[in-house]
Parts: C-alpha cells; sequence; structure tokens
C-alpha cells in the first residue's frame, strides 16, 4: 500500500511519528501544499491512501486518482475538502478524527469569551500605542451570566464544563437531544429560547450541508442587545450578513470569530477585521501540541483500520 501526505500535516512533528504507517507500506510525506492543481494530482496519484489537511479533493481530482481506496481527512471538516459523494461512487472511503481536540476548541473559546466581554484585544492595543484609558473598557463578569452552548458533541460538552467551572448557568441546544447530554447542570432548550435568553452564545456545531446556514439572521435578531456571540465551529454555520449588520447597529454588543468563509483570510477589507466590537484569530481554536498529537494518532489508527479491512470513523 503506497500512502500519500499530498500536503503536508502540521501536525507530524517529527518523521519517527510516520513509522507506524511505514509498516503497512511507502509513505510519501510532501513538506506543503502543491503550488497548483496538476501538481496536487501528480502527488496523488500513485496513493492507496491518503492523509489528507486541506486541499481540496473534488470530482475531478477523485477521477484522476483511479488507485484511490481511502482518504483519512485531519480534522472535523472534511465536507469542505472532499467530495463525499463522488467518493463514494469510485468506492473511495472516507475517514476523519473526531474528538481529536476537543478541550484545545473549548479552551480557545472560553479564551476568546474572555478576552471578548473584558476587552483585552483593544485594551492592549491602547497600551501600546502609549495611550492609558482604564475608564473605557468596562467589562462583564462571567459568572452568574448564561451561556448557550449550541451543539453538544465532544466540544460542547467540554465547552459546559468550563463554563459551569467559572459559574455560568448553561443552556444548550442539539440535534440529537438525550439526556445524556445535559450536562454539568446544563438545561436543553429550544434553539429560538437560546438566542433569546444567553449573554454569550458559543456556536460547537459541526459543518454538514443541513447545517449550513443554520443560524439565521431571525435567530441573531433574537439576542439581546448586550449579549455576545463566539463561533469557533464553521462560518458557513452563520448568516454572516446578518451578524454583520447587527453588530454594526449594536444590535448584538460583540463577536469573536476563530472561523471565517474564506480562509486563509485574503488581502484586503475584511469586514470582520475593521469592526471595533469583533475579536477575530486565524483559526487556531484546534491547534495545540496535545491536539496535534491525537490528530495524528487517529488518524493513523483509521489506515491501519482499513488495511485490516476494518471501518474506523468512516463517513460513507
Amino acid at each position: 500500500m503506497r500512502i500519500v501526505f499530498p500536503d503536508g500535516a502540521g501536525c507530524v512533528q517529527d518523521p519517527s511519528e510516520l513509522e507506524p504507517l511505514r509498516k503497512l507500506g511507502e509513505v510519501d510525506f510532501y513538506d506543503g501544499p502543491p503550488p497548483d492543481r496538476a501538481t496536487l494530482i501528480q502527488r496523488l496519484q500513485p496513493a492507496d491512501a491518503v492523509v489528507l489537511d486541506y486541499s481540496e479533493m473534488d470530482a475531478e481530482v477523485l477521477r484522476a486518482c483511479s488507485r484511490l481506496r481511502f482518504i483519512s481527512f485531519l480534522g472535523i471538516g472534511y465536507n469542505s475538502c472532499i467530495d463525499v459523494a463522488e467518493a463514494t461512487r469510485r468506492g473511495v472511503k472516507v475517514a476523519f478524527t473526531p474528538d481529536y481536540g476537543a478541550t484545545s476548541v473549548a479552551e480557545h473559546a472560553l479564551a476568546m469569551m474572555l478576552a471578548l466581554t473584558r476587552h483585552i484585544g483593544p485594551a492592549f492595543i491602547s497600551v501600546r500605542e502609549t495611550r492609558w484609558e482604564p475608564g473605557r473598557f468596562v467589562g462583564m463578569e462571567l459568572r452568574g451570566k448564561t451561556l448557550g452552548i449550541v451543539g453538544l458533541g465532544p466540544i460542547g460538552v467540554e465547552m459546559a464544563r468550563l463554563g459551569a467551572g467559572i459559574g455560568m448557568r448553561l443552556i444548550g441546544w442539539t440535534r440529537r437531544a438525550s439526556r445524556e447530554r445535559a450536562v454539568h447542570g446544563l438545561a436543553l432548550v429550544a434553539l429560538e429560547e437560546l438566542f433569546a435568553i444567553a449573554d454569550v452564545v458559543s456556536l460547537h456545531l459541526s459543518y454538514t450541508p443541513e447545517s449550513e446556514g443554520i443560524i439565521t439572521r431571525a435567530l441573531l435578531e433574537r439576542m439581546k442587545p448586550g449579549a455576545w456571540f463566539v463561533n469557533t465551529a464553521r462560518a458557513r454555520l452563520v448568516d454572516n450578513a446578518a451578524l454583520v449588520e447587527l453588530l454594526r447597529a449594536g444590535r448584538i454588543r460583540g463577536a469573536a470569530l476563530d472561523v471565517h468563509e474564506t480562509e486563509p483570510i485574503p488581502p484586503g477589507d475584511y469586514v470582520f477585521r475593521t469592526l471595533p466590537n469583533v475579536l477575530v484569530t486565524p483559526h487556531i481554536g484546534y491547534n495545540t501540541r496535545e491536539a496535534s498529537a491525537n490528530m495524528l494518532r487517529i488518524a493513523i489508527e483509521t489506515v491501519q483500520a482499513f488495511a485490516r479491512g476494518e471501518r474506523l470513523h468512516v463517513v460513507n
């Protein structure tokens, strides 16, 4: 079996970490993304199995890979890079690496929430620019406030644990409600009620064709004027045009965004970068050493399972 990493993998810290895969066959590891589509296809064509970071494997690319039988996606949002329907038609199994960074992402969401509600970004810039404006940055205590968690998978459950730890009241919504998901004193509520009640809304849904745009203008308009919105999930879950309008109008007090509709953010104007009540980070919620190690371990396990004729985290 020939295993190809066509665009490298940031989770690989040392070549020795790939030794379990070398026991299965030849491993082609490229140090970075291909410069163009033709090079991507050239890298992929010898592969029986691919470990994919972020290159796009659409129908055209998949049709060019006659030997390919397995793709392991490094992360959760495989739909953003892989045409799963075409892979299925071609008999290519697609796996992903769930739960690898639940704690890392939840901790980043908490950090953004604290930074947002205590104006840490603007305050830092103020001091760096030699101003002294303590009266300008009036914050909000989170203890006793209501945290609305949208999505109660592994990340949402971790977010509930962290929110409970700082004394917040917890409410949550999930597409598959069950008593087991009502953890750490969390109360399950309707999505409309969550947006109307929460002082902070934190988004932790996975992105699928069904969940695209699930956070509509109508939901955002239900938020209290003093409420805050945090998204460390996927930008395409949200009506971002509506979010911009409501932030500009002061209908939502502020937002913290780690995810963006186009990544990397292109040069030039990016509206969320210009709004004074928005905190932006470059999709780093998952990026810890611990999460990287978990991601690579799970990806290797999916390839090993495929080699044994078994299915592990396969989605099609």
